[in-house]
């Protein structure tokens, strides 16, 4: 018989909720401006009440499947017709100058261009320059919307379909205007990348406006709550935040081969999956990291162990279990 403690969470957290978090307060005013639905990952959401709005902001992180190669088949259908029109006259360094040349992971090559742009453009809000792609490359240097024109300029002319995105960025020191970017992966969809901090997601930090935003005030923007666990605890390729493609997986096995697991998986943001079966149960597409393990039927109740999962694992389930 399983335990109600366990009955209840197959019932409760049968998928995987959206675990990192933000709630912010702003006008009504601003928030007109805010991009509802589903937007670099994100999922916003509203709520107004008079001159005040509830601005919710929220992601679950899962692992990317297999990106598509270059040259990436069909990119007429990404939807934005403008997204691979080509800056005039810009060049690439010498480290760029093969990265796509033969095709190969068109993921990678979104992650070799934003790491050069994060490692080789310093960023300087404070620019008083043009922030055109050929401008900022020239001058090794640019504010945020430099940084994106510039590897979005270099993704376009790969053949990888790029976009600007205008929002708010929640930083620790208060709330400012930001630019970061889109590429369009194929069947991935739009994948969002920020240069000095992400490729392939960005934090829920992160609020998609309509508009560029300039004149526009932050001053009653506040955070109430923030949980981005998910996002902190993502690997690092250089200095920037990735999701990795394939992903961990964990396969719960019976030592009694008729016998029902009931099991419920943490991850190392909180986030759960429940799931039960006959003989063997299945957690897969999962991010790297440090999980905990709770099943049924155990001896006195309800097992626990704590696993690293980095890669394909099985565990057996019965009286005692493989560590």
């Amino acid at each position: 018989m399983t335990p109600p403690l366990v009955s209840a969470l197959l019932l409760v957290v049968a998928t995987a909720a959206a675990a990192d978090e933000a709630r912010v307060a702003m006008s009504t005013a601003l928030a007109a401006r805010v991009e509802a639905g589903t937007h670099s990952g994100l999922v916003v959401t509203m709520e107004t009440q008079g001159p005040h709005a509830l601005v919710t902001v929220s992601q679950s992180l899962r692992p990317f499947a297999t990106p598509p190669s270059l040259p990436l088949a069909a990119v007429g259908t990404s939807g934005d017709a403008t997204a691979l029109e080509q800056p005039v006259a810009l060049v690439f360094p010498a480290e760029l100058e093969t990265v796509g040349a033969r095709g190969g992971n068109a993921l990678d090559v979104v992650a070799a261009v934003v790491s050069f742009v994060s490692r080789r453009i310093t960023l300087d809000e404070a620019d008083p320059g043009p922030q055109d792609a050929m401008s900022v490359l020239r001058r090794g240097r640019g504010r945020c919307s430099g940084r994106a024109n510039l590897a979005i300029g270099w993704l376009r002319s790969l053949g990888i379909p790029a976009r600007a995105v205008h929002g708010v960025l929640l930083a620790d020191a208060g709330p400012r205007w930001h630019r970061w970017g889109e590429a369009w992966l194929g069947g991935l969809g739009w994948v969002p990348f920020d240069p000095g901090a992400s490729v392939g997601v960005v934090s829920v930090r992160y609020v998609p406006m309509r508009g560029a935003g300039e004149g526009a005030l932050l001053s009653g923007v506040t955070m109430l709550r923030i949980d981005e666990r998910g996002y902190a605890a993502l690997p690092r390729r250089g200095a920037l935040r990735t999701l990795p493609v394939g992903g961990a997986s964990l396969r719960c096995v019976a030592t009694a081969p008729d016998a029902t697991i009931s099991a419920l998986l943490q991850a190392p943001d909180g986030t759960r999956w429940a799931r039960s079966g006959a003989g063997e149960v299945l957690f897969a597409e999962l991010l790297p990291g440090r999980y905990l393990l709770r099943w049924t039927p155990h001896r006195g109740g309800v097992g626990q162990m704590a696993l690293r999962l980095d890669g394909p694992r099985e565990v057996r389930i019965g009286e005692e279990v493989q560590r």
